[in-house]
């Protein structure tokens, strides 16, 4: 009688919308882009391990638009034959006294009316269990988000709004909670999404990190990409549940618990790393560092021809920074020298305005200069319009004149 109410339910499952592919692998599940930035993370105001807020930078990233579902985690155990415990390292399972989780909803009964609901009763391993097999599946790299992902997608990324809880003001739209979820998960995405369209991240079920959880860690955190402590015996969950009260659906609030425990409101949430930004053009040098070096030392000047600006603007481009950092570090080997940076363009243009460019173009590269630490009482600037040497810009000789620079030392 098992077997067929087994075979009954998956079929009933599998008529489910769950973005799974009828050939039997997995299709990607449903993923919000968030756009990388700075916030404050933390707060000065409560819990003294929310202490003290602190500006966080992240890169790209893409978070799941709703949380891990009953319907897709039972997949991964009739796909995998994965049996609950089994996820444990045998330091965990072996452990004298350690008992094996009793499931109230056991995950290979689930009914179909919760098949969308999200998972729960789930540890930290369970859920790398689930993030391995998918991978396989779909070719990708998912993962569980970072502690600092987490709040910054739930607080609406570079869209927030600054709302104290997550989502909005109004928990009753933004969350199921203590005061109406009668004690039990509702299906995903039931309430309104947050700034960027993301579901449930307060409320239904707490959801697993990849941090381990250190009570002062923000007093230590770096500001780009934190990924919590190295070491650790807890791992974060954040969001509150089904079962939390109000003041745990705060955007700031952390909770924690051992990586093998679970409880009914565990579940989690998908993340995965933005596409790696293209690396920096990098433009040849005629005049490497040796004889920026020489020339300084031994002729008192050096033409350079890799610094590359913006076309009829005086602002460096980043394919000139390599040059610029040959320079600045020229000077900080030789604190006295001084020297005086010379502009240069074409003829393209009025003398007037090619004399007010090329001026402009000297002053950028003593900015870059000053911003790269070096005192500005060590810099002057001269521009040489299209008088030193004259060339024509739609020729050869014209377009390498236009980016020239003279460095002279005093």
């Amino acid at each position: 009688m098992r077997t067929k109410l087994t075979i009954s339910l998956f079929v009933v499952l599998m008529a489910f919308n769950t973005g799974f592919a009828q050939s039997g692998r997995s299709k990607p599940p449903k993923m919000v882009k968030v756009e990388g930035g700075s916030f404050m993370m933390g707060s000065n105001q409560i819990d003294n391990d929310e202490k003290p807020a602190h500006k966080v930078s992240l890169d790209d990233f893409y978070i799941g638009k709703y949380e891990v579902t009953f319907s897709e985690f039972v997949r991964f155990m009739r796909a995998t034959g994965y049996v609950v415990e089994s996820g444990l390292p045998d330091s965990v399972r072996l452990k004298k006294g350690y008992a094996p989780r009793n499931y109230v909803e056991p995950l290979q009964e689930v009914k179909a009316s919760d098949s969308m609901k999200p998972v729960g009763n789930i540890n930290w391993f369970d859920a790398q269990a689930y993030i391995k097999w998918l991978n396989t599946e779909t070719g990708k790299n998912y993962r569980l988000p970072t502690e600092a992902e987490w709040e910054y997608a739930a607080r609406g990324g570079n869209k927030s709004k600054g709302y104290y809880y997550v989502g909005g003001d109004n928990l009753e739209k933004t969350a199921w909670y203590l005061d109406n979820a009668q004690s039990r998960r509702r299906t995903v995405g039931g309430k309104m999404p947050n700034e960027l369209g993301i579901y449930d991240m307060a409320g239904n079920t707490r959801e697993w990190c990849s941090d381990w959880y250190g009570e002062f860690y923000y007093s230590a955190s770096p500001e780009n990409n934190p990924k919590g402590p190295d070491v650790g015996n807890k791992r974060v969950l954040r969001g509150g549940s089904y079962a939390s009260d109000k003041n745990r659906m705060r955007v700031t609030f952390r909770n924690y618990d051992f990586p093998y425990d679970c409880h009914n409101d565990y579940g989690f949430r998908l993340a995965l790393s933005g596409e790696p930004k293209p690396k920096a053009q990098t433009i040849p040098i005629s005049t490497p560092p040796s004889n920026l070096l020489n020339d300084l030392d031994t002729k008192g000047f050096v033409d350079i021809y890799g610094i590359y600006f913006d076309t009829g603007k005086a602002i460096v481009k980043p394919e000139g920074y390599p040059v610029v950092d040959q320079i600045a570090a020229y000077l900080k080997e030789n604190p006295k020298t001084r020297i005086v940076v010379e502009g240069h363009t074409d003829s393209s243009g009025s003398a007037e305005k090619n004399q007010v460019l090329s001026e402009n173009r000297a002053k950028s590269i003593k900015s870059e200069l000053v911003k790269r630490g070096i005192d500005e009482t060590r810099l002057e600037t001269k521009g040489y319009g299209s008088s030193k040497p004259i060339g024509d810009n739609n020729t050869k000789a014209g377009k390498t004149q236009n980016r020239r620079v003279t460095i002279t030392k005093l």
